[in-house]
């Protein structure tokens, strides 16, 4: 199936949108190891609309990028969208967000509640959409509210080119096992291609979830965060069965230094170092040292103080 240039074929998978963590380095990363979708980390309509622009930059490695936004003012959704189409591949609408600042804007999935302001949201986005349009949803506000049923009629009623579910509730926020068979019900609902999202850690969970589900793709996040081989890891082991090799720590330290050389050339020293920081030991993580590593992390102030500490990793 094809979505304006982007394939969607098996085995389709797309890197969540990851607040703090979603940057240039972490896209290129994923992109590099078979991400097939990008996305920037969730960004306000208010914020979109008072810059008239996004507020930071895009490559070509990165693309295609999803731009995922969130509010609750029907009118200044489409007035983000209109800014939008200058920058986005796909523009993505979140009704899923669980956190309580969020909720507490009556944003994200709060908006669950309300199905017939999430139809005029969408109804209006795509209207002045220059760029396909997808959408993401949880199950329900509260488990068995299944809104995700009626939101998923909606969305093939008007033309929505991919939606993403995390089969958990809203309150359920990250408690708990996922429900693959609201997926799977989902998927046996709509005609347009259905995205899962939730607790796959590896491609043996990959494979599980395209085979009970028969979902489009899968949206991975957290298990990305200092480990873009999950894409290879997953493509290579549905497409040949071949299991994944354990990534060395040479290849570890070599990626941190390409994800830390791509922040520098984009943003200057200092932003590197800060965002490295949030990254590095998601990296490294399970090494003896990482203790001791993220105390010194702490104290870095310079290209050449994190290069010393990373080539003397292995020593600490």
């Amino acid at each position: 199936m094809k979505l304006k240039n982007i394939d969607i074929s098996y085995p389709f998978l797309i890197l969540a949108p990851l607040s703090n963590f979603s940057d240039n380095g972490m896209r290129i990363l994923s992109k590099k190891y078979g991400a097939d979708i990008t996305y920037t980390g969730m960004i306000s309509i208010y914020n979109i609309i008072k810059n008239n622009r996004i507020d930071f930059k895009i490559l070509n490695e990165e693309r295609p990028i999803a731009i995922q936004i969130f509010g609750k003012d029907e009118e200044l959704f489409e007035k983000a969208t209109l800014i939008l189409n200058n920058f986005a591949d796909i523009i993505d609408i979140n009704f899923s967000c669980p956190s309580n600042k969020i909720l507490n804007s009556e944003s994200g999935g709060f908006l669950l509640k309300d199905v017939e302001t999430i139809k005029r949201i969408i109804d209006r986005v795509i209207k002045v959409s220059n760029v396909p349009v997808s959408v993401k949803i949880r199950s329900g506000f509260k488990k068995g509210d299944n809104s995700f049923e009626k939101i998923g009629e909606i969305c093939e009623e008007f033309g929505v080119s991919y939606l993403t579910i995390h089969p958990r509730s809203v309150t359920d926020k990250f408690y708990g096992d996922v429900d693959i068979n609201l997926t799977k019900n989902l998927k046996s609902r709509t005609k347009i291609p259905i995205i899962h999202s939730g607790e796959v850690k590896n491609h043996l969970d990959a494979k599980r979830v395209f085979k009970e589900t028969n979902c489009d793709g899968i949206m991975i996040g957290r298990k990305a965060i200092g480990n873009p081989w999950i894409f290879s890891e997953i493509k290579n082991y549905l497409l040949t069965g071949k299991l994944p090799l354990k990534v060395s720590l040479d290849k570890k330290i070599e990626t941190v230094k390409e994800h830390f050389n791509i922040l520098v050339n984009l943003y200057g020293e200092q932003y590197a170092i800060k965002q490295m920081k949030i990254h590095i030991p998601h990296y490294l993580k399970g090494y003896p040292g990482i203790n001791k590593l993220n105390k010194l992390l702490n104290g870095v102030k310079s290209i050449k103080e994190l290069l010393n500490l990373l080539t003397n990793f292995r020593f600490l």
